[in-house]
Formats: structure tokens, sequence, C-alpha cells
């Protein structure tokens, strides 16, 4: 245990005086009772004052019906029957496990302790739960140090104790930080708030007993002699006091006079200061007022918000408390115990189901931070089936760009006559820069995730040069990650502007960078690409091998090679990487939001410099259906066609209706 470990560590001297400051507050050997019994707790708070009742019974309800799970450790799966939970659910033949979850909340939350005996078969682990009474059990400290506990004085029915083992009892308890071995309820620190609203109560209520006259005492003008006084008294108890008698005339044979002893409880604002101890006995509890019935005071402005606070705020620290006792005293009992944890599921409460709109919004922040949509779509019950890619991770990708918008420019038709051909050809300028300067942002930001992965990839060849093919393929999912993280960053990115900007013609559409087909076509582009660009990789392997052995070189000469090729190169494929596939996710970005918004044509639009080929410079222009393929067989810049009409492209696109 990690408790012992550390004491280990210290001086036999130092390690006898901390226990030497245990044994001045709690005796070795002797029981320690809490200060305040669970049975008190019960009477004087839980069954008398309706504020603690109503509160308490809130978070017993909330808590008692949320179930508990074993899950891997690694993999954070659900164990599916696990004999834990499957005992846990139907702890015994009396009562149930929401029954018994009843008991040990209300008991921790009253008394500051809750018992539950385990009934072990024969294989020692768990068949039954029975929850005990925490006033008939007291633990008993040890005199050793490493024992911590002799066990528990346990009362039996006849009122005699009997000393059983520590092993007898799981003990959950809320911290009393004077008492190690006891916990401390709620009900304590409110005692006196709770005693002072029910003597408030009592008052009242004697006060209505008295027809709400305030205290005072009745005297003759006439002395009375002893039996007169006593006759007197008995008439008037008789006459006036009883409840069928309340309200009549009082009659007396003589001249007597009032005097008033105390103020009436509109004077005392009997109200006023009865919502007050309302408010702090909801304060020792944990909860907001609101669920002890005071609206005026209350934080919250409807049920949806105070149900989810009683969940966050109070029934969810508890179950961590309780489960971090299991784990401690009940996980050990089980043969895969260093492969579990025992939880709780709170995914079904409905109370802390968000919104659709909230859910999305947090799907976008986990997809970025990289965490799979298959996981997000369960813990966030999203209710996507499942696709292609959809377990695996992503790595996040951010840019600023550069430049301006990057939107596309919009015109109804091509304009044909001499004068508006000179605004055509400056609009396809202004149109590509804008475009082009917000991908060569792009590829600086996937030249720098790419780099990596060349470098890591020839240390890993250099490693084993006899495996070449299995070595790299091994590289593929890494790589695959990478360019697909890329692709939807870009797609966002580009189909978020151009849909912006399309909207303007009548047309208003929200990119979804969600869709199903776009996801598609990432799971088939970048398995694709990378299976291209991999393959690529090994033909340059082999003809640096082939070279080496030509030459005579050893294989560690030859892996050294190797090295120095991706230390000279991997900026090189990096970018070329990236520019290329860059290209590609915009275009299909810009493509895919200009089918959203309705329109029907798209135009090539080359490279405005002298780096363009040459068939791309006829393609200047070229207008055709918005399904339909370009004369270099492409489908938009970068996708589709040759890897000679593909490779390093840098023109784009506009649209029509």
């Amino acid at each position: 245990m990690p408790g012992r470990k550390s004491l280990s560590l210290v001086s036999p001297e130092l390690a006898n005086y901390f226990h030497g400051v245990y044994s001045a507050l709690f005796t070795p050997g002797q029981p320690v009772y809490t200060e305040i019994t669970t049975q008190k707790a019960v009477r004087e708070g839980y069954k008398m004052a309706i504020p603690i009742y109503r509160a308490l019974r809130a978070i017993i309800q909330a808590g008692s019906g949320i179930p508990w799970i074993v899950r891997e450790i690694e993999t954070g799966e659900e164990v599916e029957s696990h004999p834990f939970t499957v005992t846990w659910a139907h702890p015994n033949r009396e009562f149930s496990g929401q029954d018994n979850m009843e008991y040990i909340i209300a008991h921790m939350k009253l008394g500051g302790n809750a018992y539950i005996r385990p009934i072990y078969g024969t294989d020692k682990i768990p068949r039954e739960f029975w929850v005990e009474m925490p006033d008939l059990i007291q633990p008993v400290p040890s005199a050793n140090r490493e024992t911590w506990l002799d066990g528990y004085d346990y009362t039996l029915p006849n009122g005699g104790k009997v000393r059983v083992a520590r092993e007898t009892f799981v003990h959950f308890m809320q911290l009393d930080p004077g008492n190690l071995y006891t916990g401390l309820g709620d009900i304590f620190p409110a005692a006196r708030v709770i005693d002072t609203y029910n003597e408030g109560i009592d008052t009242q209520k004697v006060s209505m007993q008295n027809r709400g006259m305030p205290s005072g005492m009745l005297t003759p003008e006439e002395p009375l002699t002893p039996e007169q006084f006593d006759e007197f008294k008995r008439k008037f108890a008789e006459g006036y006091i009883s409840k069928n008698s309340r309200r009549e005339p009082w009659l007396f044979p003589r001249k007597v006079n009032w005097h008033e002893m105390s103020n009436t409880p509109v004077e005392m604002d009997y109200t006023n200061s009865q919502r007050e101890l309302i408010r702090q006995m909801a304060a020792a509890i944990g909860v907001d007022p609101w669920w002890v019935g005071d609206r005026e005071h209350s934080s919250f402005n409807n049920v949806k918000e105070a149900r989810r606070s009683l969940y966050e705020d109070v029934v969810i620290p508890i179950l961590d408390d309780i489960k971090a006792t299991l784990n401690l005293k009940m996980r050990v009992m089980y043969p895969d115990a260093d492969r579990i944890e025992i939880g709780y599921d709170i995914s079904n409460v409905a109370a802390l189901r968000e919104d659709f709109g909230q859910k999305v919004e947090h799907t976008k922040t986990l997809w970025a931070m990289g965490v799979p949509f298959e996981q997000i779509n369960q813990k966030l019950e999203l209710g996507f089936d499942e696709f292609p890619g959809w377990e695996r991770s992503y790595l996040p990708f951010s840019v600023a760009p550069v430049g301006d918008s990057g939107a596309v420019e919009v015109t109804e038709t091509p304009e044909t006559d001499e004068k508006t051909i000179k605004t055509d050809e400056e609009q396809k300028i202004a149109e590509w820069k804008r475009v082009d300067s917000r991908r060569r942002a792009w590829e600086r930001v996937m030249s720098a995730k790419f780099e990596p992965l060349y470098k890591e990839l020839g240390n890993a060849i250099a490693r084993n040069i006899t495996d070449v093919d299995i070595v790299i393929d091994k590289q593929a999912d890494k790589w695959e990650k990478v360019l697909q993280a890329a692709y939807f960053s870009i797609i966002e990115d580009f189909g978020t502007v151009t849909a912006e900007r399309l909207k303007t013609v009548k047309t208003e559409v929200k990119f979804d960078p969600f869709a199903t087909y776009v996801r598609a076509w990432v799971t088939n582009q970048a398995g694709k690409k990378i299976k291209t660009i991999l393959d690529t990789q090994k033909e340059e392997v082999r003809q640096i091998i082939a070279q080496g052995a030509s030459e005579n070189l050893s294989n560690a000469q030859i892996a050294k090679s190797l090295r120095q090729f991706y230390t000279d190169r991997a900026s090189m494929f990096a970018m070329r990487v990236a520019r290329t596939e860059s290209v590609a996710a915009a275009s299909f970005g810009q493509e895919s939001a200009a089918k959203e918004s309705g329109f029907s044509r798209k135009r090539w639009i080359s490279s405005r410099d002298d780096r363009v080929r040459d068939d791309h410079v006829r393609m200047d222009g070229e207008t055709v259906g918005i399904n339909e393929t370009f004369s270099n067989g492409c489908d938009a810049p970068g996708i589709g066609g040759d890897a000679a009409e593909v490779i390093n492209c840098r023109c784009t696109m506009q649209f029509y209706r």
C-alpha cells in the first residue's frame, strides 16, 4: 500500500511519533464513537424538520437511481455482467441495489457513516451485500500502526458487544477533520439550526393551542385561599384549555387582571426567522433553497437548472466518495482487480443531458482535440450510425490564414465582349490570389505536420533495411490520421467561407463539415493517397538500397545513407504532399458548398503565374456542369485525373447558376 511505503521512508523514531499523535487522540483497542448518533440525526432531523427531509430525500432519490458499472482501466470499455455489478444490483433476497444505495447515502449524509456487510462465497468473492445500522458499529483503532484497525465492536440484539474482523464491513464515511475513524454527517453542523427550527414549530403549535394569545398571567384583585386558587386553576383548565372550548369567552366569578409576559409571534417575526433557518439548513445539506421550497432566495430560474445543480454539486460528489471506497476496499476481492475500475453511469440522467445544439458545439471541440468520433458519439449520445474510420482520432490542425477571406467571387454568367474580358481577367486574378494565399497558409501547417513523419520513416527504415515494405506499411495508419485531420480542417475552412460568400445570391446554406458524404470522401481519399505516397517511398528506398549494394556498402553504411536521404529531403517531400493535398481538400470544400447552395456550373481558373502547366493554361475559363469532369480528367483542381495533372497543381474554380 502507498501509505505503508511512505512510512517506511522515515525513521522509526519519527514513525513512532506519528503513531503517538494518533494514540493521544484515539485510544488503541478502545472503540471510537460518533459525536451524534444516526438515530438521533434521523429522529430530530430527518423525521422532524421538513426542510431536512425534503433536501435529503431529493439527494437520496437522485443518487440511488444511478447504475453502477465496471470498466476496463486500459480501454474504458464496460465489462458486461461483471460479478460486482450483478451482485451490487441484486445484493440480497430482501433489498434491491437501489434500496442499499438509499441507505448508504442517507446514513452518510445524516450521521457521516454507512456500513455494508459483504457475504463471501467459497471463492472469497462477495455474493451478497447487507446494509448495517451505523450506531451498532464502532471502529477499534489498533496499537499497531500497520494494521490501522483491530476490527469493529458490533452491538448484538441483546445489548452485548462482540469484536469482529475489519474485513467484516465496508465503511463509507464523510470527512470529519477531527476524527480519523468515523465520519461527520450534515446534521451535526446544522444541529442548533434544526433545534431552533423545531422549537419555533413547537412554540407556534403551543400558541395556536392557546388561541394565539401571548404568555401571561391572571391575578384576582381579592386574595384567594390555597383551596380557592387550586379550584380556580382546575376550572380554568377544564373550561378553556381543551380544544372544544378555546373560542368561548372567559367568565370568572370575581374580578381578575391580565398581565402579558412576552411578545406575540408576530413581534417575534416568526415567519422571517423560520425562512432564514430553512436557508441555513439547505446550506448545510449542500442544496439550493429551491429544493426546500424557498423560491424567493433561490439562485435558479427554472427546474432544469435546479436539477442539474443537484447532481453536479451534491449527488456526483457523494457518488465519487462511495466509488473511491469501493475501489479501495471491494475491487481487490475480484481476480481481475488490477484491470478494472468500479464506477457509475450518469449518461441516462435526464437532468444532465444537453440539447442537441450544445452537443454539436461540444462535438466540434472534442473533434478538434483529437477525440475519435466513435467515443464522442457514445458519450454525447449523438445517435450517428457507424461509418468507416469513426474509431480513429485526428490530430488538431489550426491556422490563421493570411490575405483576404478566400471567398469565391460570384458572377451569374461569363462575360464575352472585349470590354468585359479585361474585367473577367481581373476577376480571375483576384479570385486566384485570394484562394492561393489561403491555401499557402494551410500548406505551411500541413508541411510542418508531415516533415516529422518523413524523418521518423527514414529512421525506422534505417533500423531495419531488410524489411522495408513491412516497416513502411506500419506507418500507414499514423500518416492516414494526419492526412484525414488536414482534410477535415481545410474542407471545413474553405466550405464555410464559400457558403458564406455564395449566400449573397438568394441562397443561404450553412456548410456541414460532418456530413456523411464529406466523411466518406475524406476516408476514401486519404486511404488512396497515403498508399500512393508510401508506395513511392518504397521505390525510393529500394533504389537507395540497390545502389548501396552495387557499391558493396555494408548495411550500416546503407542505413546511414537512408537517414541522410530523409534528412535532406523530408522538407521537400512534406511540402509536395502539403501543396497537392491542400489544393484537393480546398477544391472539395468549395465544390461541396457550391452544390449545397444550388449552383450548377463550375469554371476552371488556372494559376496566374509562370509555374502553371501549359494544358492548365489552355483550360483557363473552361466551364462544365457542377457534377461533370473537366477536359483533363479532373473533377476539380487536385481531384481526379492522372498524377501529372494534380501534383503541385495550384489552380482554383468559380461557380455559376
